[in-house]
C-alpha cells in the first residue's frame, strides 16, 4: 500500500515598481522562457498530449522536459516528464506529470495594483505571506501530490528551484520593461523630429538652411496694398477718361459748364476733379479700397 500526501501552499513575491503588469504577464505566457529560467531543466521540446490527458487539458500546450536532479551529495540523475501549459488573462497554469506518481499543479498570477489604480482587495490569509498593500506581486499557488516518503525531498527541491526561477523572472521582466520604455522614447523622438541630430549637420555631410517663413498677416497686408494701388490706378484712368469726355463736351456742346460740373437733374451729383483727388488721397492714406461709380456723361447736343 502506497501512502500519498497532498501539499497545498502559496508563495508571494513582490515585484519592483518598474515592472508593469503587461510585461509580467507576457513573461508568464512565454513558456520557453519560463522553462529555461528553471535551474533544474536541461532540455525541453514540444510534445503531444498523453492518451490519458483530461479533456480540459488535452488542448493545452504540452512539453516534454528533462531535469537534472541531485538525490544525494555526489549522486545525480536525470528525469524526463510531460507538462501542460495553459495561459490565463493574468497568469499561467501548469500541470506536471512526473515519474513515481508525482503530480504538481501550479497557478502563476500577477496581483496587486499599478500606480493610479484602485487597491486590490487582499484575500484572507494572504496578508501573512507578504502581500504588499501597494504595487504588483507574483503569486504562486502549488498543489502537489506524491509519495509520502518523497514529499520532503520533492518540496525542498521544488522550492529551491522556483526561488531561483522567480528571481530570474523578476530581473528579466524588469529588463524587458526598460527596453519597452526606451523603444517608446525612441519612437516618440523620431515622430517629433527630436532625434538628437545637430542642426548644423556637422559630420554628416548635411547642410541645414533655415526656411523662410512668411507671416500671414504681412502677406495679407501686402495683398491689400497691391489691391489699393490697382484700385488707385483704375480710378486715375477712369478720371482721365471722364475728363477727356468732359473736355470734348465743352468743345462741341453749348451746354453750360455748371450743368456738367454741378448737380445733374436726372442722376446723382457729380464730383469735381479736386474732390476726386481728395478721395484718392484719403483712400491711400487709410489703406482701404473705395469703389467710385461715375454717372454716364450728359448727352451731347449736335448743332
Amino acid at each position: 500500500m502506497v501512502l500519498w500526501k497532498r501539499s497545498i501552499y502559496t508563495v508571494v513575491t513582490p515585484l519592483p515598481p518598474t515592472v508593469s503588469r503587461e510585461t509580467a504577464v507576457e513573461m508568464l505566457h512565454s513558456h520557453s522562457e519560463m522553462i529555461e529560467l528553471n535551474p533544474l531543466v536541461i532540455n525541453h521540446t514540444k510534445a503531444k498530449p498523453p492518451p490519458n490527458a483530461p479533456p480540459d487539458e488535452f488542448h493545452c500546450t504540452w512539453y516534454e522536459l528533462t531535469d537534472r536532479i541531485t538525490y544525494l551529495p555526489g549522486i545525480k540523475g536525470q528525469v524526463s516528464y510531460k507538462a501542460c501549459f495553459h495561459d490565463l488573462p493574468r497568469g499561467l497554469q501548469t500541470h506536471v506529470y512526473a515519474p513515481a506518481g508525482l503530480e504538481i499543479k501550479e497557478k502563476w498570477s500577477i496581483g496587486g495594483n499599478e500606480p493610479g489604480e484602485e487597491r486590490e482587495v487582499i484575500e484572507l490569509g494572504l496578508g501573512n505571506l507578504g502581500v504588499p498593500r501597494e504595487g504588483l506581486y507574483l503569486r504562486e499557488d502549488v498543489d502537489m501530490s506524491c509519495n509520502v516518503f518523497l514529499t520532503g525531498f520533492v518540496k525542498k527541491t521544488l522550492n529551491k528551484a522556483h526561488g531561483v526561477l522567480v528571481d530570474r523572472l523578476v530581473v528579466k521582466a524588469d529588463l524587458a520593461d526598460d527596453k519597452k520604455q526606451r523603444e517608446g522614447f525612441r519612437r516618440a523622438s523620431v515622430l517629433t523630429g527630436n532625434s538628437g541630430v545637430s542642426g548644423s549637420g556637422v559630420g554628416l555631410g548635411l547642410r541645414v538652411t533655415s526656411p523662410t517663413i512668411t507671416s500671414p498677416r504681412s502677406s495679407q497686408s501686402h495683398s491689400s496694398m497691391s489691391d489699393v494701388h490697382r484700385s488707385h490706378s483704375s480710378v486715375s484712368d477712369m478720371r482721365r477718361s471722364h475728363s477727356s469726355m468732359s473736355d470734348h463736351s465743352f468743345a462741341d456742346s453749348t451746354t453750360p459748364a455748371t450743368t456738367i460740373r454741378g448737380d445733374h437733374p436726372e442722376g446723382p451729383p457729380l464730383q469735381s476733379i479736386a474732390e476726386l483727388e481728395a478721395t484718392d488721397k484719403l483712400s491711400a492714406h487709410k489703406g482701404a479700397t473705395f469703389e467710385i461709380q461715375y454717372p454716364p456723361p450728359p448727352p451731347v447736343e449736335m448743332p
